[in-house]
C-alpha cells in the first residue's frame, strides 16, 4: 500500500492560553478526495496553516510521504508540494494569466530580462495540460472569479504540487462553473493528486469525497468513507449530540411578512437606475418587512446593482428613495444617513477593518450617535461595547471578546460581525450580497435567526444577492432575475431549485415558458 502524501500526527496548537488544536490526526491519500468539515472556528484554517508552513504546531509531526517535515515555511513546503486555493485567490489582479502562472520562475533571455514569449508559451501548456485556453494575455482582474480560480490551480500544479488544499472553491461559482471544477478536480486525482477540499454544501462534499474528516472544538473523529456517510451522523460530529444542526437548516424556517399598514411607504424605491457599463434602466421596490431576492448568472450584474444602490458606484445615475427621502446615486454617506446597510461579498475587503477591534467594527457605521459630533475619540467605551454586546445577540458569535481583532476570526465569524454592525444601526434596508458564502451550515441558521427577527420585529427590508438557490427560495417573498445588466422578469411562485437553476441557466422562456413574469 503506498504511503500516505501527507500526514499530520498529534498536532497541537495554542494561541497563549487558548488551545485551539488538540492531537489532531490527519492523511491525504494519494489520489483522493479528503473533505474536512467544521463549523467556524472549530480549527480548519488552522490546521491547514499549519501544514502550509504559515503557522508552527506546538506539538506533533508532519510527514510529507513517509518522510518527517520539521519547521518547513511557506516557500519550502511549495517546494515540497503542497499548495493551498484560497477563498479569496492569491494571485496578482494587475498582471496577466502568464505572468501569474509563471511568476518567480519567468525564463530569462541573456542579460536577464524576461523572455515573455516564452512565459506566454509556458503559461498555454500549462492550461492546455488541464483542457483550458484562457487567453494568456489577458489581467487577471478583467477574468471573471471562476477563470481564476482556475488560473491559480494551474500555477500550483505547475510548481509539481502533489497536494492541493481547496478552501471554499465554489462558494463564488455558478452551477455550470462548479461542473467545470468538479471536471477538473476528477482530472487532478487521476494523475495521483491529494486534494483536501474544505466546504460547507454537503451536496458537493457527497459527490466528489473520498473521506471525510469533521473537526469540532480542536478535535477529529476518524475518517469516514463515503460510503459510510450519513447526513445526520456528520450533523451530529459538527455540532455535538446535545444539538445537531440541520444539514439543510436554511429550508426549516420561511419569512413571513411584516405586518403592514395601507400608509406604508416602499422602504426601497428605485428608478432609471443605470451604470456606464453594466446597469440598464433598473426599476425596483421593495416594502418594509419584504425580503426580495436578485437571481442571475455570476456577470449578470447582481453585485453592481447592490453597490450602486448603496452609493458606491460614482458612475451610478437614476432615482432612489429610501423610507420616501430620495438620495443622490453615488453618495454612500447619504445612503447611510437615510438608513441602508450594506454586507458586501467580500467581507474582508470592503466588510471590515481587519486590524481594529471586534466592538470599534460594529460601532463604525453608529459613531454618529454615539458621541459628540461624531467623533470617535469623544465616544465612551462603555457605550461602544453595550453597542456590541447588543448587537451580537443571538449569532451566537465565537470570539474572545469584544477586544479581539477581526483578522483573528474565521471566516464565518467575521461575517457575523458584518451583520451584527449593520443590525446594530437599525437600518430601514439592508442588502445583502452572498452574505453566507463560506459559511457553516450552523452559522447560517444563528444569521437568519437574527435578520428574521429583524425583518419581523423591526420591519426591515432586505435585497438579497445568493447563489446558494435553495437558501433564497426559502428566504425570499420575491425573486427577481437579472440577465446583462437588467431586470428581466419575476420568478413564478412556487418554483422549485431545479427549475430555478434550468431558468437561470438556459433562459427564460425555455426553462419555465409562460409562468415567467416578465418585467
Amino acid at each position: 500500500m503506498c504511503l500516505p502524501l501527507v500526514e499530520m500526527r498529534g498536532i497541537v496548537k495554542r494561541f497563549g492560553e487558548n488551545t485551539v488544536l488538540r492531537e489532531i490526526n490527519f492523511d491525504i491519500r494519494v489520489g483522493e478526495v479528503h473533505a474536512l468539515l467544521g463549523g467556524n472556528g472549530a480549527g480548519k484554517s488552522t490546521l491547514m496553516k499549519i501544514l502550509m508552513g504559515v503557522h508552527r504546531a506546538d506539538a506533533g509531526q508532519i510527514l510529507l510521504s513517509g518522510k518527517p517535515v520539521a519547521g518547513a515555511d511557506v516557500s519550502e513546503t511549495l517546494d515540497l508540494g503542497v499548495a493551498m486555493i484560497f477563498q479569496e485567490l492569491s494571485l496578482l489582479p494587475n498582471l496577466t494569466v502568464a505572468e501569474n502562472i509563471m511568476f518567480g520562475r519567468e525564463p530569462r533571455k541573456p542579460g536577464y530580462r524576461i523572455d515573455g514569449p516564452a512565459v506566454r508559451r509556458l503559461a498555454r501548456e500549462h492550461l492546455a495540460s488541464h483542457g483550458f485556453s484562457i487567453p494568456v494575455g489577458l489581467k487577471v482582474e478583467t477574468l471573471p472569479f471562476a477563470q481564476r480560480q482556475v488560473v491559480e490551480i494551474v500555477r500550483a500544479t505547475s510548481f509539481g504540487a502533489r497536494v492541493l488544499i481547496m478552501d471554499e472553491p465554489t462558494s463564488a461559482l455558478t452551477a455550470r462553473e462548479e461542473e467545470k471544477l468538479f471536471e477538473l478536480i476528477q482530472s487532478l486525482t487521476a494523475r495521483g493528486i491529494g486534494i483536501v477540499y474544505i466546504s460547507h454544501r454537503m451536496s458537493e462534499i457527497m459527490r466528489i469525497a473520498d473521506r471525510i474528516t469533521v473537526l469540532r472544538d480542536g478535535r477529529t473523529n476518524a475518517p469516514i468513507p463515503i460510503a459510510e456517510a450519513e447526513l445526520d451522523r456528520i450533523s451530529e460530529l459538527m455540532s455535538g449530540p446535545s444539538g445537531p444542526v440541520d444539514p439543510h437548516p436554511i429550508l426549516t424556517a420561511r419569512p413571513v411578512s411584516h405586518a403592514r399598514t395601507a400608509g406604508d411607504r416602499p422602504a426601497l424605491h428605485v428608478e432609471g437606475l443605470e451604470t456606464a457599463r453594466t446597469l440598464k434602466n433598473i426599476d425596483l421596490t421593495i416594502m418594509p418587512g419584504e425580503i426580495v431576492g436578485i437571481a442571475g448568472l455570476v456577470g449578470a450584474g447582481r453585485s453592481t446593482l447592490c453597490k450602486a444602490i448603496a452609493g458606491l458606484l460614482r458612475d451610478a445615475r437614476g432615482r432612489i428613495e429610501i423610507d420616501g427621502s430620495a438620495v443622490r446615486p453615488g453618495r454612500a454617506h447619504e445612503v447611510l444617513g437615510y438608513g441602508l446597510g450594506f454586507v458586501p461579498e467580500d467581507r474582508r475587503l470592503e466588510g471590515l477593518v481587519l486590524d481594529h477591534r471586534l466592538d470599534v467594527n460594529v460601532a463604525l457605521p453608529n459613531i454618529g450617535r454615539l458621541g459628540a459630533g461624531g467623533v470617535l475619540g469623544l465616544v465612551r467605551q462603555s457605550q461602544v461595547s453595550a453597542l456590541f454586546y447588543k448587537s451580537i445577540a443571538g449569532l451566537a458569535l465565537v470570539a474572545r471578546g469584544p477586544g479581539q481583532a477581526a483578522a483573528e476570526l474565521s471566516g464565518g465569524n467575521q461575517q457575523k460581525i458584518v451583520v451584527a454592525k449593520w443590525l446594530g444601526s437599525k437600518p430601514r434596508i439592508l442588502i445583502l450580497d452572498e452574505p453566507t458564502s463560506g459559511v457553516d451550515v450552523k452559522a447560517k441558521a444563528d444569521m437568519r435567526a437574527a435578520l428574521l427577527r429583524a425583518v419581523q420585529e423591526e420591519g426591515l427590508a432586505i435585497l438579497l444577492v445568493n447563489s446558494e438557490l435553495d437558501e433564497m427560495l426559502a428566504l425570499s417573498q420575491r425573486i427577481l432575475l437579472m440577465e446583462r445588466g437588467r431586470l428581466i422578469g419575476t420568478v413564478p411562485s412556487g418554483i422549485g431549485v431545479t427549475d430555478l437553476q434550468a431558468l437561470l441557466l438556459n433562459g427564460t422562456e425555455r426553462a419555465v415558458g409562460e409562468d415567467v413574469v416578465h418585467a
